[in-house]
């Protein structure tokens, strides 16, 4: 269910304001509407404008039937489902039926959570206690639960018989408790709605094989008035699941949980549930249900979604004829906030059960085992790769790896190898207090690299000085890029292709101080604009593209495109799929300035410290320019110039307890190490 603003249609003429013109459900485009008035006898154009409806779901299934015409919203997945129903109808009132359709199913669950590299319980990394409340509240729901939100009295509500559990194997077979948290800040900070980078880019990259687990990824919506949004049955397995934003996952209702606002129950994925099993809104195709609705006759026709206003507005019928009957707002497929809804009925239930037990990729117990526990064992420490951070225009690069304990004994020790490309590895002694499911993040010592394509690899061996029961989860290995640096070119070429909506889109230039030296747009749509940005030797610039709407400017709304080149027309980066903005680094940084960190294989110790940090070079006597010392929150705490040996030593006393970087800077090259202050 995805919550946008919708856009104020402006330039309306005097003659429309003598009509009421309802404009319902219509797809976001270019449009002119003329209008006969018999009283003005005159013809009225609407001007260009778009219009975001509230929940993506339908929008998502238009994309997705283009490659996908078989799929949920064809009229041939309506013919097989309806068949399905029939035979389930015909096995449950069979002699034998009766007993055998008490069946249960369960779903099995992997939570992706993702973040920009928050502590666990900090903004998009969401606390475990959001997750396993969100799955209670799912079973609540789809089980007509006494004595919760989820039970109903109505005559028409349904036990839907059908549970939740969070995975217990990965897809290597190793342990998991079914969440699995990821830093893709490197990558994005935000994330699109459906057709853009959500899609493009986050679920190829982290989704579980869709035939045995139900996907689903709490994000960081780039648009923060997106809920969220579902795949219907019959996609594509790449991207099958749901992705709801972070703020609205989880139950207030828990005393381990707090989310404000009106969205704070956790309905927001149980409506996105019953799209993924199979569900449309109660309101689809309106009074008239056109195109049969949403299949459900028992779910009375709703001319509209129900306004977010009326917290419950039982009372109301916007349908009265030909049957007076109150608009079903409790029902989980509309529109009211979550303290009203409470009911799925039995046609919607037939739906559900429908598409699992006939529909590819709606995994349950029956078809997948990742539910059941492994066998346990004494000693079995796992590694994951949590992030790879390069610094802007740098090589130096960043690792942090999370340390898990699968193991029944206290974790107290391990062994870590870690290294690039695979050459000479490096040893990380970690030790520490981890029980069975606890885990520890590590930043790794920074590793030097050089511009192009590499991977990073890391082992764990010896938890507690002890052979490893369980090697699945002992290596992992991610690549990384480090982008190329252009210190011949005299100027950077901006050619700009814009869409439809070519107000929508500015741009910005700027230097590594944060000053703008050009930027443009708003533009014409469907227009051409070629522009040169003048760059010197040494510098790190940044070259943003927005858009207002934050839909990108390729791949809905007419062919828009962009791309950066230097005078040798040697291309940098080439775009147009993302969401509200894309941000790009641009270096012209020479290889020797860089190669003074390789040289020189800078560190800094003690780490931990209590008093003092020490930056630590292979040569003396060629210092480094400057330090800066950042705080977690990426504040300044301390900097200074180094103009001899003496100022490599920090006096860090004054620093409050915790992990801080420190960037050592040589020209316009610099390296940043981390380090904690006990």
């Amino acid at each position: 269910m995805v919550l946008m603003v919708n856009k104020k249609i402006s330039n309306f003429t005097t003659a429309l304001n003598d009509f009421n013109l309802k404009i319902m459900d219509f797809k976001k485009t270019t449009f002119n509407i003329l209008f006969f008035s018999f009283l003005l006898s005159s013809i009225v154009t609407i001007a260009q404008e778009k219009e975001f409806t509230r929940c993506a779901t339908d929008e998502y299934n238009k994309i997705l039937l283009k490659d996908n015409p078989n799929m949920m919203g064809s009229k041939a997945f309506e013919k097989k489902l309806s068949n399905q129903i029939q035979l389930n109808k015909l096995k449950s009132s069979s002699i034998n039926g009766a007993a055998n359709r008490r069946i249960v199913y369960t779903i099995p669950v992997v939570v992706h959570v993702i973040h920009n590299g928050e502590a666990i319980g900090v903004g998009a990394n969401i606390p475990d206690a959001h997750i396993l409340s969100q799955i209670q509240v799912l079973n609540e729901d789809f089980r007509r639960m006494s004595g919760t939100r989820g039970f109903n009295t109505n005559p028409d509500g349904a036990d839907v018989e059908v549970e939740f559990c969070l995975a217990q194997q990965t897809p290597d077979g190793c342990v998991t408790n079914g969440i699995n948290r990821i830093d893709m800040s490197v990558t994005s900070t935000s994330w699109s709605g459906p057709g853009g980078n959500t899609d493009t880019v986050l679920k190829p990259a982290t989704i579980w094989d869709a035939s045995k687990y139900f996907n689903i990824w709490t994000v960081n919506f780039s648009d923060s008035s997106t809920l969220g949004f579902a795949q219907f049955p019959g996609g594509p397995a790449v991207s099958d699941g749901v992705v709801v934003g972070y703020q609205f996952f989880g139950t207030d209702d828990d005393p381990n949980v707090t989310i404000p606002g009106v969205f704070n129950l956790g309905r927001t994925t149980t409506h996105e549930v019953g799209h993924y099993l199979g569900l449309y809104h109660t309101f689809q195709g309106g009074c008239a249900e056109i195109d049969g609705g949403d299949f459900c006759p028992d779910t009375p026709a709703v001319a509209s979604s129900s306004s977010n206003a009326n917290i419950c507005n039982t009372g109301n019928d916007s349908c009265p004829t030909p049957v007076d009957t109150p608009d079903m707002v409790e029902n989980y497929m509309d529109y009211s906030q979550d303290s009203c809804m409470n009911i799925f009925t039995n046609d919607q239930k037939a739906r559900m059960i429908a598409n699992l037990s006939g529909v590819a990729n709606r995994p349950t117990t029956l078809t997948s085992n990742v539910c059941t526990p492994l066998a346990s064992v004494k000693d079995d420490g796992g590694v994951e790769i949590e992030s790879i951070a390069i610094e802007d225009c740098g090589v130096s690069v960043n690792t942090s790896i999370k340390i898990t304990n699968w193991g029944t004994t206290t974790l107290n020790s391990a062994v870590v190898l870690y290294d690039q490309d695979g050459g000479t590895a490096s040893n990380y002694n970690w030790s520490g207090s981890l029980g069975y499911g606890e885990f520890e993040v590590v930043n790794l010592p920074t590793i030097i690299s050089t511009p192009g394509s590499h991977t990073f690899n890391a082992s764990i061996s010896s938890p507690n000085g002890n052979t490893d029961l369980r090697s699945c989860n002992d290596d992992v290995s991610t690549s990384f890029n480090v982008n190329s640096s252009y210190p011949t070119t005299a100027q950077i070429h901006l050619t700009l292709n814009t869409d439809d909506f070519g107000g929508e889109t500015t741009w910005t230039f700027m230097d590594s101080g944060g000053t703008t030296l050009y930027s443009g747009g708003p533009h014409l749509d469907n227009s051409t604009i070629n522009e040169s940005f003048d760059v010197i030797l040494n510098e790190c610039y940044t070259f943003t593209i927005l858009d207002s709407a934050e839909d990108g400017i390729c791949c809905g709304y007419g062919s828009g495109s962009y791309d950066l080149k230097t005078d040798d027309d040697t291309i940098i980066v080439s775009g147009g799929n993302f969401g509200a903005s894309e941000a790009t680094k641009i270096s012209t940084i020479t290889l020797s300035t860089n190669q003074y960190f390789v040289n020189n294989r800078v560190i800094v110790y003690p780490n931990p410290t209590n008093d003092e940090i020490n930056i630590k070079l292979s040569n003396r006597g060629d210092l480094p320019d400057a330090y800066r010392v950042y705080n977690m929150l990426g504040q300044l705490v301390k900097e200074s110039k180094i103009h001899n040996s003496s100022q490599l030593n920090i006096d860090a006393s004054g620093l409050s307890n915790g992990m801080y970087f420190i960037k050592v800077i040589k020209g316009r090259a610099s390296i940043a190490l981390p380090f904690i202050k006990k």
